[in-house]
């Protein structure tokens, strides 16, 4: 067991950390506060015959550098509106004193409660007046350890055993529930009720600790009254975390845990966000009953930092050596097919399905018009196809690649589970919380549906307000949220009949409705359809793989060339760090690219009109997909690293969506809706068209005209024009309407 530090010499050690120069305050993110400029040489360096004499060159004012006493007196001036704690790294703690550290590691909480004693010395009194005077309150600055590394203290919520209690962890994971920040009684002030004498108790975490008999001299008194308004509190959430479902074994559960933020931490993550919690692990009794405590305790991590930005970017920060081999990758002449190569390799075929869920990987640039509209930058492709034509491999693929993936299957998924829920249970102790679900957790990356034909159509429904507003708001048993669900969608279906049939209308075949199909930027129709060339080829690549799978990890050889072909053109690993970088990108569409889409947009428009002679027709490009080819053109220019989406770029989206207007449309997007040509489409909707089907339909005695009429408020148009289009109809003699008797019209 390693010896604490003394309190006294922990302390003086603090102090003398704090107050060392060489360690310069660093953000919640862990960036360091810079360095002023000379205010002499104006930071002008490479001047060899005139050095600046009071930086020698360097450019910096190293004397007016910043310290950690110069932070922890900003953040006391603007105190409680601004952050309330000072951050330190566990690098420089370990670079101050070794024995510091390690007293961090085994005794965190005494630790970092003898760095917060320390913090208060360094506040000025006037400070403290101000902001008593102000706000009423006492300064109260929180020590939180961030950049702790992962190979010393990251473990895994099913890996947590008796040997972490009460040591300091760092664990990762999805916040799945999150409650209200309530606030906590840290010390009770009680007052007996004989003399009204008062007794400061330290509370228990989780229960009220009352005092047992007065400690005044000559009181005897045993009952007491709570006075709030004199004890002291603190703000305290309590959040649930979920393991990544990418670090969940095969077969298990998701682990959860626990875990208890306070004071500057509470409000600091809600449902989706991915964190890591720098804590403690403690044990809480578990009761069997109303008052039996059960001999299992449960476990929850009491927070002292929550690293987010390591949550987020984890080991995927590019290294110089990394970034210098993405910028080569991205000059490569056959990018986009290594890239598309790259997605489920051991699949055959398939170029334009992979191509275009590698460009849903980058993504495009999300924006915020100046009025507050929000425009998606994120691509939902939807793939149907006939069973057997490896949808689902593809999906699992890009859930591995992507930066946030989350895998659902849509016969297994509910509305709640796909949004977001409000639930009563245990964590909430009978309150209501909200859980967060499919949508929610891919923020800020993929969520892979498969199966999405099989949902119900309630639960279908919920999805219109994530995949186009990308937000899922709940309103149920008194709660009002709205959780952010910003996520690309890549769904799978099957066809009704097994088969599709390419004369036929989607509607008739695919069991989703046109509300939702008109949300995604592609959907592709993938047949499986005899070839004999090509069914050679796909069952000498199946062949391949079950061979290399067999022949690995025994003493035989796989063929080189077999082997190359079953592996990406680029190493996954690095993909998904070239990815994550490239979503960072935001390129802007220069006039060309400009100029290159709105030709092809009016082009196709105009193409399609010379091809009917009816004004009113459903074009097979309409404003959704002329956004989705800028989508595209934006997610190519990332693939390339671009800080400009240019013509080629443009070109690429027109090429991905004309292939798909062509192939899965048949070059008619109203066909494929509702099964109807450009004219039968015109008849559907021209209510004269309507008033003769239903005066044709009464037969020999005649139609009414006021069932006539409301027979076309029904179908939504105005009963004051139909009027006016009935009359005309009557005295031009369209299609032979007369009147045999009075209030009633059949046809010649």
């Amino acid at each position: 067991m390693v010896e604490n530090i003394p309190v006294g010499e922990m302390e003086e050690l603090w102090r003398s950390f704090f107050q060392d120069s060489r360690f310069r305050p660093v953000s919640s993110k862990g960036k360091r506060f810079p360095i002023p400029k000379c205010p002499e040489c104006n930071s002008e360096k490479g001047k060899e015959d005139a050095k600046c004499r009071k930086c020698g060159g360097s450019g910096l004012d190293l004397d007016n550098a910043p310290t950690y006493i110069d932070q922890i007196e900003s953040v006391a001036q603007d105190y409680p509106g601004g952050e309330k704690a000072i951050y330190i790294t566990w690098e420089d703690i370990t670079e101050f004193h070794p024995r510091l550290a390690i007293n961090l590691r085994w005794n965190l909480d005494e630790t970092l409660k003898a760095a917060k004693n320390i913090v208060r010395e360094f506040i000025d009194s006037e400070t403290e007046n101000h902001v008593m005077e102000e706000h009423h309150t006492e300064i109260s600055l929180d020590v939180s350890p961030i950049e702790i590394p992962d190979d010393l203290f990251s473990e895994e919520t099913r890996n947590l055993r008796k040997e972490h209690l009460y040591q300091m962890v760092k664990v990762k994971g999805l916040v799945r529930k999150s409650l209200p920040v309530r606030p906590r009684m840290e010390v009770g002030v009680f007052e007996c009720t004989w003399e009204r004498h008062r007794q400061h108790v330290i509370q228990d975490f989780f229960t009220i600790n009352e005092p047992t008999r007065c400690r005044a001299e000559g009181c005897k008194c045993t009952e007491f009254k709570l006075r709030e308004e004199l004890s002291q509190f603190i703000d305290s959430q309590k959040l649930e975390i979920q393991e990544f479902p990418e670090k969940i074994p095969p077969g298990a559960q998701p682990e959860r845990l626990t875990v208890f933020a306070e004071s500057s931490l509470a409000a600091q993550a809600q449902p989706g966000d991915s964190i890591a919690g720098v804590g403690v692990l403690r044990p809480r009794a578990r009761f069997s009953g109303r008052r039996s405590r059960s001999t299992e305790f449960d476990i929850y991590l009491y927070a002292h930092s929550i690293d987010e930005r390591k949550a987020e970017a984890e080991d995927d920060i590019p290294t110089e050596e990394e970034l210098f081999t993405m910028q080569e990758l991205s000059r490569h002449p056959d990018l986009r097919e290594r890239l598309s190569n790259s997605i489920a390799p051991a699949i055959f075929g398939m170029e334009w399905h992979k191509a275009a869920i590698i460009l849903q990987l980058f993504g495009g640039v999300e924006k915020t018009l100046p009025d507050g509209t929000h425009i998606r930058g994120d691509i939902h492709v939807l793939m149907m196809g006939d069973p057997g034509v490896a949808k689902s491999q593809l999906l699992r693929a890009a859930a591995r690649l992507s930066t946030r993936g989350v895998m659902a299957t849509g016969k297994s998924s509910s509305a709640a589970g796909l949004t977001a829920a409000a639930v009563r249970d245990d964590f909430g102790e009978g309150r209501w919380t909200l859980e967060a679900g499919t949508l929610v957790l891919a923020n800020g990356g993929l969520a892979c549906i498969d199966e999405i034909d099989k949902m119900s159509p309630e639960d279908r429904s919920a999805m219109h307000e994530a995949m186009e507003q990308q937000t899922v708001t709940i309103a149920k048993a008194g709660i009002n949220a709205q959780l952010p669900a910003r996520c690309s969608v890549l769904a799978a279906a099957n066809p009704k009949r097994s088969r599709f049939d390419m004369t036929r209308p989607l509607s008739g075949q695919v069991n989703l409705p046109m509300t939702l199909l008109s949300r995604f930027d592609i959907f592709f129709i993938i047949r499986d359809i005899p070839n004999p060339e090509r069914d050679e080829q796909l069952a000498e690549r199946v062949l391949e793989s079950h061979r290399a799978g067999e022949v690995l990890g025994t003493e035989g050889d796989v063929d080189d060339l077999e082997w190359r072909e079953l592996q990406p053109p680029v190493r996954h690993d690095l993909l998904r760090k070239y990815v994550r970088y490239a979503r960072k990108l935001r390129p802007v569409m220069t006039p060309q690219a400009q100029n290159k889409i709105r030709d092809h947009y009016t082009q196709m428009r105009r193409h399609y009109r010379a091809l009917s002679e009816d004004d009113d027709v459903v074009f097979p490009i309409t404003p959704r997909q002329l956004e989705s080819i800028i989508r595209l053109a934006e997610a190519d220019a990332r693939l390339h690293l671009s800080h400009t989406v240019g013509p080629e770029h443009a070109d690429r989206a027109i090429e991905i969506v004309t292939e798909f207007i062509n192939i899965t449309m048949k070059g008619d997007v109203g066909f494929m809706y509702d099964g109807m040509q450009p004219k039968q489409r015109k008849m559907a909707e021209d209510p004269r068209a309507l008033i003769v089907r239903f005066v044709r339909q009464a037969g020999s005695e005649g139609a009414d005209l006021h069932d006539i009429l409301d027979h076309l408020v029904d179908q939504g148009f105005s009963r004051t024009k139909c009027e006016k289009i009935f009359q005309k109809m009557k005295l031009d003699g369209h299609a032979g309407i007369y009147e045999p008797r009075p209030g009633r019209y059949s046809l010649q």
